[in-house]
């Protein structure tokens, strides 16, 4: 099984932000970032604010993950130019509902460090919510390595 990467159109963006939104202004929540309240809005506004161009904003590449002609999850890019050496982040790698637990969260990471290698980009970042324990194993077995741990604790 192998993931390929297709570029994300225009129209397939409408409903991937959608989507993308309302899935991470719940993890925002989950992870006690932010109240629920207002949360959506928030999340609106960050993507907008990231992503004003849509699909053709400058340093961000957004795919489709693609096996055997089917749609099977995301990928958000994010080259970052100001380090000396360019590195990309992951703005956002999900598996679509009906199709996890098949290996191709693994394909996705791989797809997207394919695609580092193929533009000379030799750090490959993310971020992780503290609460999500699936997708920090999946980080840890394929090589990731934590950088930063940020914490919290609430008093009231």
């Amino acid at each position: 099984m192998t993931v390929t990467l297709e570029p994300m159109t225009a129209e397939r963006f409408v409903s991937w932000r959608e989507h993308h939104v309302a899935a991470y202004a719940e993890e925002k929540v989950a992870s006690g970032n932010w109240p629920a309240e207002g949360a959506a809005e928030r999340a609106a506004k960050e993507n907008a604010e990231l992503l004003p161009q849509g699909v053709e904003t400058p340093a961000h590449d957004l795919f489709i993950g693609v096996v055997d002609g089917r749609e099977i999850g995301f990928l958000w890019l994010f080259t970052d130019p100001a380090p000396a050496a360019p590195e990309i982040s992951i703005y956002d790698i999900e598996v679509v509902e009906g199709q996890r637990g098949k290996g191709y969260g693994r394909g996705l990471l791989e797809a997207a460090e394919g695609w580092c290698a193929d533009h000379s980009i030799a750090v490959l970042k993310l971020h992780v919510f503290g609460f999500n324990t699936t997708a920090i194993s999946l980080y840890e077995s394929s090589g990731f390595e934590t950088t930063n741990v940020a914490m919290a604790k609430r008093i009231r």
